[in-house]
Order: structure tokens, then sequence, then C-alpha cells
């Protein structure tokens, strides 16, 4: 197999542009007369022209020996090692190069679905290269010998952009389901066009994804709406009918909450650009709200203990599905059920502008406002009463209390 190699200047690279941490590892373990190489991500966006965020390296030092090399460094995982080199400021992940196989042996195990479960089988960088998913990301960069390695045809598809899976993506999708959700994310990230023989192999295989440890689908829900492109996952989700299937619970077959979720994702996006804080909670509030609003009538005549229960049934289900930490499954309860407190407006109302979740169930409302009737002159109300000072609060909840009043007699 002989790969296309490209020296560097060819693309621009700035060398102050890779993480110094990351030079350093790959300097040592080429002195120790092992390979190393970035790959992935890091060596794909210098080559788009954008600043790396992060920086993988691949090499053919086991992790044992990369462990012996660097004292601030500890493997993980048991089933696929790899190493994490901590330093001050960034955690750099390294990886052994993999051989793969067909067959269960002592240090790869496969399932009778083709599925990989465990990959410990070490190999050469042209081994390596045939295990990894998507070609854009399968470019071996030497910062010191200045050669961008390319095995796949990886460089044209980024200039092509194309998503394209190495080898038969029905094997690829086979051997970890989780790829179609990889496969998604890059295309919305970087605005590609998903191949062909992807969208087949999405098409026979996303029910899968429900096979997979809610563990992993929670990492790449949150990679696919927490990263700066959750407009364009979304859409790219329904488009292959991948949304409906990681929240089948959820499915809103009349498309009546589409404005709600992209109008939600397009402010998450804005937010994560202006580097403004994200919460998981707020997005899985978002995610999961159709279930609640059919289920509990809050916008015409609210069931209060239909309401509690589908919060509690809502975040239930999809913890089977994509797990959810308990700090955020209870964020995410507050958030919906201080939606009724903007409805109960009275003396603790003034407290309650105080409380550390009022910002996020005001959000919430606000975005509850795109597709419910009648939200409105409650908004306005909310939106001066949460900025006025403590007297101005008092007043409007007087005045508030004299036209109900008004209206009870009339």
């Amino acid at each position: 197999m002989t790969p296309d190699i490209y020296n560097d200047k060819r693309f621009g690279i700035n060398h102050n542009s890779i993480s110094n941490n990351a030079l350093n590892i790959i300097s040592r373990l080429q002195k120790s007369g092992f390979q190393a190489y970035i790959v992935g991500g890091g060596i794909r966006d210098m080559i788009k022209g954008l600043k790396p965020k992060d920086f993988d390296i691949v090499t053919n030092c086991e992790p044992e020996e990369i462990r012996k090399i660097f004292r601030n460094s500890r493997i993980i995982g048991r089933r696929f090692k790899l190493v994490h080199i901590a330093f001050a400021d960034e955690i750099i992940e390294a990886t052994t190069f993999r051989a793969g196989g067909t067959k269960t042996t002592e240090s790869i195990e496969i399932n009778e679905k083709g599925r990989i479960v465990r990959d410990n089988n070490w190999g050469t960088q042209e081994e390596d290269v045939l295990r990894r998913d998507l070609t854009i990301n399968s470019i071996y960069y030497d910062p010191f010998s200045n050669e961008i390695i390319d095995y796949t045809k990886g460089i044209k598809d980024l200039k092509d952009k194309k998503i394209k899976f190495i080898g038969n993506s029905g094997e690829r999708i086979l051997e970890d389901p989780v790829r179609i959700l990889r496969a998604l994310r890059f295309a919305a990230k970087l605005n590609f066009t998903i191949d062909q023989e992807i969208v087949k192999g999405i098409k026979e295989h996303r029910n899968q994804l429900l096979e997979m440890p809610p563990a992993r689908l929670y990492e790449e829900v949150i990679k696919l709406f927490m990263t700066g492109h959750a407009e364009q996952s979304f859409i790219q989700l329904k488009a292959y009918g991948v949304f409906d299937i990681l929240f089948p619970n959820f499915f809103d077959k009349d498309q009546k909450f589409n404005e709600f979720y992209l109008e939600a994702f397009k402010e998450t996006d804005k937010r994560f650009k202006l580097n403004k804080k994200l919460n998981v909670g707020f997005i899985f509030a978002v995610l999961l709200w159709p279930k609640i609003f059919e289920d509990s009538g809050i916008s015409t005549q609210l069931n209060f203990k239909r309401f509690y229960r589908s919060i509690a049934e809502a975040v239930r289900k999809q913890q089977m599905i994509t797990s959810i930490p308990k700090k955020y499954s209870s964020f995410i309860k507050d958030v919906w059920m201080n939606q009724v407190r903007f409805n109960r407006i009275g003396k603790k109302s003034v407290n309650f502008t105080k409380s550390l979740r009022f910002r996020a169930a005001y959000d919430f409302l606000l975005l509850r406002n795109i597709n419910e009737e009648g939200l409105d002159p409650l908004i306005n109300w909310w939106t001066e009463f949460k900025t006025a000072n403590y007297d101005k609060k008092i007043r409007l909840l007087n005045t508030r209390k004299k036209k109900n009043a008004r209206k009870q007699n009339s």
C-alpha cells in the first residue's frame, strides 16, 4: 500500500499552530527509536487552514512503553488501550498502531455481528490506517520531517468536501455503529457531503445504534450539540433518520417542533462561538421537551399529576439510550418544573428571579414561544420584572394583583 506523501509547505502549515506539548511528545518518542505522528483532526484542520483545537498522537510504541517514557501519563481502557499524557493546560491522547483483524484472537475480539468489542492488536502504520473510519481523519503528519502521509486519498476528499469511510462502509459501521454519528457530525461540522455508500450503510444499520452502551451515545450527543454545529447536526440527524433512533420516545411525527429545535440550536451555536458557557442539561431539556409538552397539556389545561409523572418518565426512558449524569438530569427537571412557576405570579416571584435556575428557565420560556400561542403577555411581564429593582418588582406585583381582582369581579 503506497501512500501519497506531501511536504507541509504545500498546505502552508505553520508549526506555531501546533501544541508545544504535542511536538515534545513526538520528539521524545522519535528519540527513543519509535515512529510518531499527529493524526486525525489536528492535521485535517491545519490542511484546511483552520486552527486545530487538539492533537492526537499515533505511534508504534506500545502503551506500557509510552507509560515508561512519560511519567505524566496513564493508560486508559482495557478493551481499547490508549494513553493520556497530562500537562497543565491540556491532555494529549497517544494511541498505538493497530493491526485489526477479522477473527477473534488473544488481542482482538469480534462478536457474531462483526462488531469489534476489544482491540489491542498492535501493528504497522499501513495496517493502522485500515482500522480508521473516515478518509479525512486518516492523514498522518510528522512535523519534524515535514511529511504528510496519505494512504486513503483523504486530502482529495478534503478538497472535494466528501465524507467517506475507508473500505466497505457497511463493514465499517458493523464494526462500530457509533461511526454513523461520527460521519454525520463531521458532515455537519465541515459542511461536507456524505458519500452515497455511507448513506446506504446508515439506512441499513442505523437501528444498531440502540445496541451501543448509553455512555458512548451520550458522549456523541455532546459532540453533536455542544461543539458549535448543533443546528447542522440536528439537520443531518433528521435527514438520515437517526434523530428518532437516539430519541425514540420523543418522536415528533408532525414536525411541529422543528422550528423550536432549530432556534434552540442556533442560539447554542451562537453561545459556543462567543465562548459562553453551555449546559448539557439545557440541551437535553430541549431535546426531550416535545413529549412533556404533549403529555402534560401545559399549553392548555395543565394536568399537574401527568406533568410530574411525564417528567420523571421522560428522563428515565432516555437514560436507557443515552446516559444522562445525575447532576444534569436534576437540571433538566428543574428547567421543566420551573415553567409552571411563570404562571404562578406572587410574592415568591421575587425570590424566583434570584434562584440559580431562573435564567435557564426563562430562556426556555422564550423558546416555548416559538410554537406555543398566547405566551407573549407572560414573557413581556417577566422580561420587565426580572430586570426591575426590588421596589419596582413590588409595584408590578401589586398592579398585576389588582388587574386579576378586577377580572374576577367583572
